[in-house]
């Protein structure tokens, strides 16, 4: 299991990282610890990457990942509400495993993105703005 949280300024913009172990960006987030539970996961992971105190607020998705010849076991993904970043100079990411971050409009984060993990962001917009939870699930 792993989580993610959405970020974003002041101007709806999407927070993404860029790890220095990936090719692409992505949501700050990462893997459950044993016996973690996934809002704990998510608010431990942005302070040990981003340097930020948030509290998961709504569970805006949880994504279904089969397993399949790149990856070995099936995974469920959460992304949390983080809110908004209103000092994006409060940020301080880990240097070794953080390369870069940057707020961007949705279409420049999904370019970013590896689109395994892409066609999240539409869903995570919507989720958030009807408050209402996405279940994406694959077959």
């Amino acid at each position: 299991m792993a989580a993610g949280m959405l970020l974003t300024d002041a101007r709806d913009r999407i927070l993404l990282v860029k790890t220095h172990y990936r090719a692409d960006w992505g949501l700050p987030g990462g893997v459950a610890e044993e016996g973690e539970p996934p809002h704990r996961t998510c608010e431990r992971e942005i302070a040990e990457e981003l340097g930020l105190d948030r509290r998961a607020g709504d569970l805006l998705l949880l994504d279904f990942v089969p397993a399949d010849e790149t990856r070995l076991r099936t995974m469920l993904y959460l992304v949390f509400d983080g809110g908004t970043v209103l000092d994006p100079d409060s940020i301080t990411p880990q240097a070794d495993e953080i390369a870069d971050y940057s707020f961007l409009n949705a279409a420049e984060a999904e370019r970013r993105m590896h689109p395994r993990h892409a066609h999240r962001l539409p869903h995570l917009m919507a989720a958030r703005a009807h408050r209402r939870t996405a279940y994406l699930p694959r077959p």
